[in-house]
């Protein structure tokens, strides 16, 4: 079984790809062009896992201080 990589040290070792698409302005982006397709407001918040740094959303964050920005 391969040992787990130490959160710290991963971002590290994953593709410089991945560091643009998990940014917050390609989730700002994102959040933009669905509003314009569904008409309904999208929030960017900050993600829990490391690995999922931000995220799009309809539901405004239960916890304010991981709101970002609101599209509306």
């Amino acid at each position: 079984m391969e040992a787990m990589m130490p959160l710290p040290d991963l971002p590290a070792r994953l593709s410089p790809c991945r560091g643009r698409l998990c940014s917050f302005d390609h989730a700002y982006k994102i959040a933009l062009n669905l509003r314009g397709d569904t008409g309904v407001p999208h929030y960017v918040v900050r993600g829990i896992l490391p690995l999922q740094a931000y995220r799009v959303t309809t539901r405004p964050p239960a916890w304010p201080d991981r709101w970002l920005a609101m599209v509306a």
